[in-house]
């Protein structure tokens, strides 16, 4: 398939608004979202993508959103040409940066396209989660600094292997072990052992709450996010509305005013001034007038 710019504004569109519908349960789409995505771009576009191709070109975006970050944190210091929205250095430049971040030369005279539709799909799944924890992933990772040590008789000693893990998974914990003691005892189990004396283990609760509240708090700035992204986002028309509305004032599939459309429509301002117009005979003239301004009349 011949991925045109229109056609990529679409189906990253649709795939950001699956993720803003909880279908993406970790870094995938899940079952509804392909199917969803796939009928969509059908009733949109005439074209039928099947689960795998979708899965690709996720793939593929996901690659380029990675590549972007990499080169907007080598932006400072750099020429910009804030018209183009890109990097502005000779080719020397570009030949070093090349060797660093393999695949960013596409981006030497074009800018990332749906660059907001692509922070919604990837941008926290993207880490490689060395220095951010991301306790929504599938397999959090709680960074050391977040382990706070045992004390034994007052002196901080290191856990062990095991003890570091009971740590870090200890998420689901009931209330009722917020009430148990604070002092545990460890009672030596060998015959020799006996004759030492008994050593106190003191475990703070601050150890078994720490990863809750971070937990909580995280969960808290994300459902904040997601609230402010929607509010942003109900006073926009999108393209889906846009192009049912395209279908209701005639302009099928194949047809030169739907072919029209899906080139218009990637921009925010022709969307809003083609639901401006009363009727479906006026909004299906008006394609019909821009079609042939560009391409003739047949």
């Amino acid at each position: 398939m011949d991925w045109t710019d229109a056609y990529l504004t679409i189906i990253c569109e649709l795939l950001a608004e699956q993720v803003r519908k909880g279908n993406r349960p970790n870094t995938y789409l899940n079952t509804l979202g392909y199917t969803e995505v796939s009928d969509r771009f059908f009733q949109m576009t005439g074209i039928e993508l099947t689960k795998t191709q979708i899965k690709n070109k996720w793939d593929k975006l996901k690659i380029d959103w990675t590549i972007w970050q990499k080169l907007m944190k080598l932006q400072t210091g750099t020429g910009w040409d804030s018209a183009k929205g890109i990097i502005v250095m000779d080719n020397e430049w570009w030949r070093k940066t090349k060797k660093d971040i393999p695949g960013c030369e596409k981006f030497k005279k074009k800018p990332l396209q749906c660059e907001e539709q692509l922070r919604e799909m990837f941008g926290d799944i993207s880490s490689d989660e060395t220095d951010h924890w991301n306790p929504m992933s599938s397999n959090p990772v709680v960074p050391e600094n977040n382990v706070e040590p045992f004390t034994v008789d007052g002196i901080n000693d290191v856990p062990n292997e095991e003890d570091h893990e009971d740590i870090i998974h200890d998420w689901a914990y009931q209330e009722e072990e917020e009430e148990e003691e604070d002092v545990q005892e460890v009672t030596p189990t060998s015959e020799n052992a006996k004759k030492r004396p008994r050593v106190v283990l003191e475990i703070p609760k601050k150890a078994k709450s720490s990863t809750a509240l971070i937990i909580q708090e995280k969960i808290s700035t994300i459902a904040e996010s997601a609230a402010s992204f929607t509010s942003r986002k109900e006073a926009e028309v999108s393209i889906k509305e846009v192009m049912q509305h395209v279908l209701e004032c005639g302009a099928d599939y194949g047809s030169n005013e739907h072919d029209i459309a899906t080139q218009l429509f990637v921009k925010k301002d022709q969307r809003e001034m083609f639901l401006t117009f009363p009727t479906t005979k006026i909004r299906f003239d008006w394609l019909t007038r821009r079609y042939n301004d560009k391409y003739g009349s047949v």
